[in-house]
């Protein structure tokens, strides 16, 4: 499962409270990897039955306390294996509701299938104007976790995202234009 494997890599920068994982879970992972708040503090319990990742309680006397967890030697060996590993058959079989929608749409109007593709297109947009925010906090994000070239490898993910979401756009544009043609 990729989410114990994103809270341990994240874990592996810095120590953190949940609020932090989420926090920076969604201002960078969460475009390729997407997982609710509850997701994360159950796989933080997770992790800690496997002690892969252990806590400790900060007394805070201005503020409630908080619950820092930090990634134990088992945790960082598992991250290791993971990362290493080169086995791409779960990676390899994919999933899109869009594609199944699209694939049946002759059930419906056209103008109902292009009013889809056009949405998607915005919310594609939207995802690319979320990700240029987000590349604006990377030398935040460095600099909080004091280690050097993290950003090259985020570099990587976010173009991943970038191209992904612009060949989306690109793909729903040409359909309606198919679909505009279908018409007349």
């Amino acid at each position: 499962m990729p989410l114990k494997h994103a809270i341990l890599g994240l874990l592996n920068y810095a120590d953190m409270t949940g609020y932090d994982i989420d926090r920076y879970f969604k201002s960078s992972i969460a475009f390729f990897w997407y997982a609710q708040t509850s997701q994360i503090y159950k796989e933080l319990n997770t992790l800690m039955k496997h002690h892969w990742v252990d806590s400790e309680i900060v007394y805070q006397s201005d503020k409630p306390n908080k619950k820092v967890f930090h990634i134990t030697e088992e945790g960082k060996v598992e991250l290791h294996h993971w990362l290493a590993d080169a086995d791409l058959s779960e990676i390899m079989k994919y999933k899109n509701p869009l594609l199944m929608k699209i694939f049946f749409s002759s059930e419906i109007d056209v103008d109902q299938t292009m009013r889809l593709l056009e949405k998607y297109i915005r919310e594609c947009s939207d995802v690319i104007d979320a990700m240029n925010d987000d590349i604006n906090k990377i030398p935040e994000f460095e600099k909080a976790i004091q280690k050097e070239n993290e950003s090259f490898y985020w570099g990587m993910t976010m173009t991943y995202g970038f191209m992904y979401y612009q060949n989306e756009i690109k793909w729903a544009n040409w359909c309606i234009d198919k679909l505009k043609e279908k018409i007349g």
